[in-house]
């Protein structure tokens, strides 16, 4: 995609993940901050001129998003959930009055924030669930023993505390819009789950729903990708693709690889957003899709910098920090302890994108190296400098990237990143930039483990990703006439 979206754009939203809000932060961080932004409120947020048709996406592996507290209310009505805090008296006795009865915006403890509250204690949370549309959903409880209930009868309920990382156990059941279904949920102190109540609106029939929802569309956006509960350190699953946290497998799981082509059948452009903590095989929407915009896990505000992106406010300017390729079948095994075949620097095949690989809204330009020795010995170091110029039509970043190829060795190299610079230039802009590498930068590794400053001659390229890739990149030459041993 070489043009960003424009005001009024008619926009189907669909995939696993375009709603979603737990995948934003990944794991190892903190749900105590503001409220997440999924794309499709990112979209809403950034392009509010836009018209954006969630498509609702068939029951997959990525499913389940906290409840959030828009879709909560107090037994007496009011937005929230009603938490009563009571302290342990002895062995499993409580006390029969709470030390605290306060309303909460979701279903968390806060236990340690109140001073009334042992560190001993359990949580009942009372209220209502209220969807804000009809449909198919699915539902799961976490870290609580209890039940949502409709007419007296549980339609999701559990009678043991979950393990802290353990698969949601999810349950389909068909909500109304604006019915209060009954919640009733206990939590104690020192169970490693969290509590929550996790859901995801689905569809029965995608083929009907994708048909109805792109019809008018001028675009579809398709937010695939993983999760931190797949992909996660030591994760307790086991379903196609992948095994206790590992990958068996590149390819997007495969209910997102069959959508993507249906949405390539309706002949509207299409834009793949992935998110995801690894490097995800590519190849199939690099031939296929009109942009594929890589997110990561972009934290709680991620859906609005995907909008932002989408939309043109912001420019792309990140670069992949490694490679994507094919198949696990291009790598070796990992009983294989050998750096052959592995990294950008010594993978020898075609990637699907290399490392260092991003685009911009603009293009730039790098004027011819120049390469000068510090204190006029190659040895001492060298001083690389160039100039770059925004050569497109619009503000836009660009990240300036150093590699050294090395003469042939027992163990050399591709190549090698020595150096990075990040920078944005207006329209005609251009800047100088230097990069100063000192003997160490210069060096590498032998097979014996020894850092030298090699014999021989070397390729030294600056550009917009590796040498020998699409990038525009700008190169000369250097030699070092002895081997020099370094410090390790």
């Amino acid at each position: 995609m070489n043009q960003t979206l424009k005001p009024g754009v008619r926009i189907a939203l669909a995939g696993p993940l375009a709603d979603a809000t737990r995948v934003l932060r990944g794991n190892y961080s903190s749900t105590r901050s503001a409220p997440p932004i999924s794309v499709a409120d990112g979209l809403r947020q950034a392009m509010p001129d836009a018209t954006v048709t969630l498509i609702p996406f068939s029951p997959s592996i990525t499913d389940g998003d906290p409840v959030p507290g828009t879709a909560l209310r107090t037994p007496d009505g009011r937005p929230g959930i009603r938490a009563e805090y009571y302290n342990r008296v002895d062995g499993d006795r409580y006390a029969d009055k709470p030390a605290l009865v306060r309303t909460e915006d979701s279903i968390v403890s806060r236990a340690s924030q109140y001073r009334q509250v042992a560190d001993d204690h359990k949580v009942i949370w009372t209220g209502y669930l209220v969807p804000p549309e009809t449909g198919l959903y699915r539902l799961a409880l976490t870290g609580v023993k209890g039940q949502v209930s409709r007419k007296g009868q549980p339609i999701v309920s559990a009678t043991d505390f979950s393990r802290w990382a353990e698969p949601l156990k999810l349950v389909d059941v068909r909500l109304t819009k604006g019915e209060r279904y009954p919640i009733r949920l206990e939590g104690q102190s020192g169970v490693a789950a969290a509590p929550a109540i996790f859901w995801k609106r689905v569809t029965d029939d995608l083929d009907r729903d994708l048909a109805s929802g792109a019809q008018d569309a001028d675009v579809i956006i398709a937010v695939m990708g993983l999760t931190s509960d797949l992909e996660g350190e030591e994760m307790p699953v086991k379903v196609d693709g992948f095994e206790g946290g590992d990958r068996t497998t590149l390819a997007l799981p495969a209910d997102q690889r069959t959508f993507l082509e249906k949405a390539k059948a309706t002949g509207k452009p299409l834009i793949l957003v992935t998110m995801n903590g690894s490097a995800i095989d590519l190849g199939w929407a690099k031939d296929n899709a009109a942009a594929i915009l890589e997110a990561w896990y972009p934290g709680q505000s991620g859906g609005l910098a995907i909008a932002n992106i989408l939309s043109g406010k912001a420019d792309p300017g990140g670069r992949l920090p490694l490679t994507f390729y094919h198949s696990v079948d291009d790598l070796p095994p990992f009983n294989d302890y050998s750096m052959e075949g592995r990294t950008y620097r010594y993978f020898e095949g075609a990637p699907v994108y290399p490392f260092g690989h991003g685009l911009s809204y603009t293009r730039f330009a790098y004027a011819p190296l120049v390469v000068e020795p510090v204190d006029g010995a190659v040895e001492k170091g060298l001083r690389v400098t160039t100039r770059i110029t925004n050569v497109g039509q619009r503000p836009g970043d660009e990240v300036a990237q150093l590699y050294i190829t090395p003469p042939a060795f027992d163990g050399a190299p591709r190549t090698a990143l020595r150096g990075f610079q990040g920078l944005t230039l207006k329209p005609g802009e251009s800047r100088t930039l230097s990069f100063t590498l000192s003997p160490r930068d210069m060096s590498f590794v032998t097979m014996a483990g020894d850092r030298m400053l090699i014999p021989g001659d070397y390729d030294l390229s600056v550009g917009g990703g590796q040498p020998g890739t699409q990038a525009p990149v700008e190169h000369a030459r250097y030699t070092i006439g002895t081997a020099m041993p370094l410090p390790k």
